[in-house]
């Protein structure tokens, strides 16, 4: 029931929680961007549902860089805003539209406005399993290489397309869940084979949260482990994940923090 947009905002449409806030900061130790996101709260009326979220996208000082086999850094800023319309069709069927407008902009280059939408769906017979599908990627995107000289070039292509389709189950749901597992599918358009992916949530305690999950694509040969926790307060909650694979740019780490008013 917390803010969703960034997995599947479909679930905004089927939770009844207090509104939230919620800002992450996300580092990638393979170029050392920094993506932080203000997630807003939910507005409801009947059955439609509006999540905005707002993100910066900049270089890290230097002295946060940990890894020495790391690319050139990049040399941009980028300011991104995105809008979520979930309709509820029903108490346990959801489907959702979501709008992404990002700026770019360097000392290299002028800016360069970017539109892409995202699609999906939810569907929750019970409170034990829910059923979740994902189309990404409807529009252009803004593609950035680094040059042997240092020098970054951008330019807006196609986006990368992507279909994914999973599941969650939750044991019990009588009184308190205490294990969450979840699997998924994901077919990118343009790559070879799937990627599947799975995951763990333990909550041995209200007040913890223990979680790890794995991303694997069979035809690539690559296998991307991830793990986090969670520390839960009755009106704020803490979030720290990990991915420590260094693959595809996959190696980075993420802090969130939720406040429920």
């Amino acid at each position: 029931g917390r803010p969703s947009i960034g997995v599947n905002a479909a679930l905004s449409g089927l939770y009844g929680d207090p509104l939230y806030f919620q800002l992450s900061t996300n580092q990638n130790w393979v170029n050392n961007l920094l993506i932080h996101d203000l997630t807003m709260p939910t507005l409801s009326m009947g059955s439609h549902h509006l999540t905005a979220r707002l993100g910066l996208i900049h270089q890290a000082h230097e002295s946060m860089h940990i890894n020495n086999n790391s690319l050139p850094e990049l040399d941009f800023m980028a300011y991104r805003a995105e809008l979520a319309y979930a309709i509820s069709i029903s108490d346990y069927f959801s489907i959702v539209a979501v709008q992404h407008v990002s700026y770019l902009t360097s000392d290299d280059e002028s800016g360069l406005w970017n539109y892409v939408a995202d699609f999906g769906l939810v569907y929750m017979p019970d409170g034990a399993v829910s059923y979740g599908m994902v189309f990404r990627g409807l529009g252009d995107e803004i593609r950035y290489e680094t040059l042997e000289t240092g020098e970054t070039t951008y330019e807006r292509r196609m986006a990368r397309q992507a279909l994914e389709i999973g599941l969650t189950f939750r044991f019990p749901i009588e009184e308190r869940t205490y294990l969450g597992i979840s699997f998924s599918n994901e077919k990118r358009f343009g790559e070879n084979g799937l990627w599947y992916k799975g995951g763990v949530e333990v909550t041995p305690i209200p007040a913890i949260n223990l979680r790890g999950g794995v991303m694997a694509n069979f035809d690539e040969s690559l296998f991307i482990p991830r793990a986090g926790f969670g520390l839960n307060a009755k009106h704020f909650q803490v979030d720290y994940m990990f991915a420590p694979h260094d693959s595809i740019g996959e190696q980075f780490h993420q802090l969130s923090i939720t406040i429920q008013i």
